[in-house]
């Protein structure tokens, strides 16, 4: 499989990681890892969990998801 904004921009490129927002391929250049929270419900006590999960994102799913949060704190 090959990362698919190098192959815009005319270059193949092995990926190895899938962003979990569109399913796009990404190169390691191309990969944004970010932590993500994990939670759960439960009764009164704590509902996250201390260690937080690894989330890959292409650029754009990145750049949505940071617009988002942006806007959800304004």
């Amino acid at each position: 499989m090959q990362c698919y904004e190098c192959l815009a921009l005319d270059r193949t490129t092995p990926a190895s990681a899938v962003c979990a927002s569109c399913g796009a391929a990404l190169c390691s250049e191309h990969v944004s890892e970010q932590g993500k929270e994990i939670r759960h419900l439960t009764g009164m006590g704590k509902a996250t969990h201390e260690r937080r999960a690894r989330k890959f994102l292409c650029p754009v799913c990145s750049a949505a998801e940071q617009d988002s949060a942006s806007q959800q704190g304004a």
